[in-house]
């Protein structure tokens, strides 16, 4: 078994490498115990708990940055990254960040309970309500002595002082400021008294702001029927109640102008809208005066054409009356002269009468003649077809059918013994022609091995050639020794 030998400087480079990569960002709570700054800026000391001790550094770059002044005795929640101080073997923390133990607690359960409400679906952007538009009144929930409620009230004044303002005054700091808040949201809930709600104040630490992080809050904002604006502290501040709200406002003035238009905006987009209505209307007026004068003029062609068709109408109608009294009269004497030539209808009707019966009777004597010449070719041709009737043919062809079948099968077995007869005289010929019958009496045929062609002669083959010879059951393959042919030949 081959066992590697490290150099120091190799083992401690290994086992920095395998820290820095196991370790790259982690938290370690504990209490700091001998601190000192040297005139590098960094900061030098151990972090340690009832058991045991780390060292750690806290370089000046990063430690400029934060807000925490170290002290000896202080209990702290360090961010940092394992490493290993090679020239010595320490092993150290590089510490990244440092927040005071119970600032730390806060912001673990901050996280929990963020994490906890996200997945009951709290923070969903699908269970947000819109802002209106332009409220009519705005709901302000905060402290009626601190800088967050004169912020907004301002902000409204300058921008759009129409909007009414309704307080609803709780605490928002200290333990009894989230049982305040939520008893205040849930009384502008009850009321509807406003169109949108802005839960606010000013900045300050965790602590401070710990009661808009507070689940009893964060579940009376998700259960609000108003629009709520969530404006908790400063801009980098962010808090439960940001995140449950409907709009999060980086400060309460932020709010106040997210929902305030801007009156000078709102009197330039008014003076535009006026502007263009005016010019709006100046283009229709033209537009309408120009389609007026259009059909006023068509209308007043179209008078004139009704002139000239009523004139032509009344000289139409004064000739049809004078035309129509010449016509009527002439047609009155025509009438009275074919009047004249009518005869009188009862004459006309005896002799159109008379000429009638001697027609029918006539008809009649006709009728009757054809009725009896009828019946008598009916039965000179009945008697004639009574010969030809089917059923006669029919019982004459089934005899003869009857006699012909007899025949046909009286016929058959000869038949059927002359063609047995024939068919065995050919087998018979066939067989006595038959190579078999031939081959069964001891003979064979011989061909060659390779091309299958009948051997009739000894000049088609050669000495040592192969040749097949068939029997009649198989065939052998014989190899040629000696070729003897002929004297005649």
């Amino acid at each position: 078994m081959h066992i590697s030998i490290y150099t120091v400087s190799l083992l401690t480079r290994e086992v920095k490498r395998l820290l820095e990569t196991s370790y790259a960002s982690i938290k370690v709570e504990g209490e700091i115990t001998g601190l000192t700054r040297p005139a590098s800026g960094h900061q030098y000391f151990s972090i340690k708990d009832e058991n045991s001790q780390l060292r750690c550094v806290f370089f000046k770059n990063s430690a400029r940055l934060s807000p925490v002044k170290l002290a000896d005795g202080m209990q702290v929640i360090l961010s940092a990254r394992v490493s290993l101080y090679e020239q010595r073997g320490d092993f150290q923390l590089i510490v990244q960040s440092v927040v005071e133990s119970g600032e730390g607690l806060l912001r673990k359960k901050f996280e929990q309970l963020k994490s906890r409400l996200s997945s009951e679906g709290l923070f969903d952007s699908d269970k947000k309500i819109s802002l209106p538009e332009m409220p009519a009144r705005v709901g302000i929930i905060t402290s009626t002595t601190g800088a967050a409620v004169h912020d907004i009230i301002s902000t409204f004044k300058r921008r759009y002082p129409a909007i009414d303002l309704l307080i609803y005054p709780a605490l928002v700091q200290g333990e009894q400021a989230s049982r305040s808040l939520v008893t205040a949201i849930n009384l502008a809930a009850l009321r509807k008294e406003v169109d949108v709600l802005i839960l606010g104040r000013g900045g300050g630490s965790l602590e401070d702001l710990w009661p808009f992080n507070e689940e009893s809050v964060a579940r009376a904002i998700y259960h609000c029927t108003i629009p709520l604006v969530s404006a908790v502290g400063h801009e980098s501040d962010i808090s439960i109640s940001d995140l449950v709200a409907d709009v999060r406002a980086a400060t309460p003035t932020a709010a106040a102008e997210l929902l305030s238009p801007d009156k000078k905006e709102l009197i330039r987009a008014n003076a535009s809208l006026k502007n263009r209505l005016q010019n709006a209307i100046s283009r229709t007026y033209e537009n309408a005066s120009q389609q007026l004068d259009h059909v006023q003029t068509r209308l007043t062609i179209f008078k004139r054409r009704i002139e000239q068709s009523s004139y032509l109408y009344n000289n139409t109608v004064e000739r049809f009356f004078r035309l129509s009294k010449t016509i009527i009269k002439e047609r009155q004497y025509q009438l009275s002269n074919l009047a004249s030539r009518i005869h009188r209808p009862d004459r006309t009707l005896g002799q159109h009468s008379l000429h009638c019966y001697n027609l029918q009777k006539r008809l009649l004597i006709s009728a009757r003649n054809n009725v009896a010449t009828t019946r008598n070719s009916y039965a000179i041709q009945h008697q004639a077809l009574s010969h030809l009737q089917p059923t006669n043919q029919i019982k004459t062809n089934a005899i003869y059918f009857f006699g012909f079948k007899k025949r046909l099968w009286n016929k058959i077995p000869e038949l059927l013994y002359n063609k047995r007869a024939q068919l065995e005289s050919q087998v018979f010929a066939l067989q006595a022609l038959s190579p078999l019958q031939t081959l069964s009496r001891g003979f064979a045929t011989l061909q060659t091995a390779d091309e299958q062609v009948i051997v009739t002669s000894v000049h088609q083959v050669q000495v040592d050639d192969v040749i097949q010879a068939n029997l009649k059951d198989g065939h052998l393959l014989c190899k040629i020794k000696q070729i003897q042919r002929d004297k005649n030949e």
